[in-house]
């Protein structure tokens, strides 16, 4: 999965103490958009049962057989239980076939792990907010998401600061004619000088970012990132967003991105792009005044099986 949110994959269930009766149910992988959906031969999740396509109307879900409580087992354990080898091999399979389908096809990717008992309920699955996904197909059709981080070198940013703040030069050249106890009070004048300089500079540059960014693509979507102490991490992470790009714009946002990263590399920051990925930062609905988030029964299985997967 490239190294992508495996664990936004955990999220617990109530499972039941016996189990053993090799009930099976369908897992759904994406929806897509019309009939003529490209759907490969190949094999779903478990590696055993194939994938196949329901369609409701024109909208198409991409599921396979599984057994239900293989993956019951799995997602409700607790602690030491946890079998992360598990996870991360069947999150990536996961991946892998919605990136595929996605090649061939619009699609809004379902949660790790989303399965429904019968098949009757694979159309209900659709049919409960047909025009919400419908909308979501249409607002994410011939576009792709794109993920951009932005890293900092502490050490580097502040050595950017020193060389180019001029004040900060002259009181430092001022140190090597000063008494001990003069240059230690004018050190700590340099000192708050410096981190006062790098606080405003700092605030600045996710504006210039997001600005740039913003104009070279359809939506965005701007991650919480935890705050961090410069001085304590090295190259933290201070920057997390998906963007939704026209496919025949993409040279466009790359022309961005790379302007970015020559302006900014100087001063420590190192801008990472992966992509393309399925739009699952894009697929609710903007309009959440009157129904619920476009996605949130498709992004939730139904059926009494929870599931668990990105946000």
């Amino acid at each position: 999965m490239k190294g992508r949110r495996i664990m936004d994959y955990m999220e617990k269930s109530n499972i039941c103490d016996e189990l053993g009766t090799k009930e099976k149910g369908f897992y759904i992988y994406c929806i897509m958009l019309g009939d003529t959906a490209v759907i490969e031969d190949h094999k779903g999740i478990d590696g055993i049962g194939s994938l196949f396509s329901t369609q409701y109307r024109n909208l198409t879900a991409v599921v396979s057989e599984v057994e239900i409580d293989t993956f019951k087992v799995q997602i409700s354990a607790v602690g030491e239980e946890i079998d992360m080898e598990w996870i991360e091999e069947k999150a990536q399979t996961h991946e892998k076939i919605v990136e595929r389908l996605m090649k061939e096809n619009v699609l809004l990717p379902a949660r790790f792990c989303s399965i429904v008992r019968k098949k009757e309920d694979i159309i209900a699955y659709i049919a409960d907010n047909y025009h919400e996904y419908e909308r979501a197909l249409e607002r994410v059709k011939g576009r792709e998401e794109w993920g951009v981080k932005a890293y900092l070198s502490s050490e580097k940013f502040k050595q950017f600061i020193i060389d180019n703040t001029p004040e900060i030069r002259e009181r430092s050249e001022m140190l090597s004619f000063m008494s001990v106890k003069a240059s230690f009070l004018i050190q700590l004048k340099i000192d708050n000088l410096i981190k006062a300089r790098m606080e405003k500079r700092f605030e600045g540059i996710i504006p210039h970012i997001v600005e740039l960014l913003r104009d070279a693509s359809e939506h965005e979507s701007i991650l919480d990132v935890e705050s961090f102490n410069q001085q304590q991490l090295e190259n933290p992470l201070f920057f997390n967003a998906s963007y939704l790009v026209e496919k025949n714009a993409f040279h466009d946002f790359k022309h961005k991105i790379n302007k970015l990263s020559a302006e900014l590399e100087p001063e420590g920051i190192t801008l990472v792009v992966s992509g393309p990925w399925p739009p699952y930062s894009f697929v609710e609905d903007e309009n959440k005044s009157d129904i619920e988030r476009s996605l949130v029964r498709l992004l939730f299985p139904i059926s009494g099986i929870r599931g668990v997967g990105k946000n």
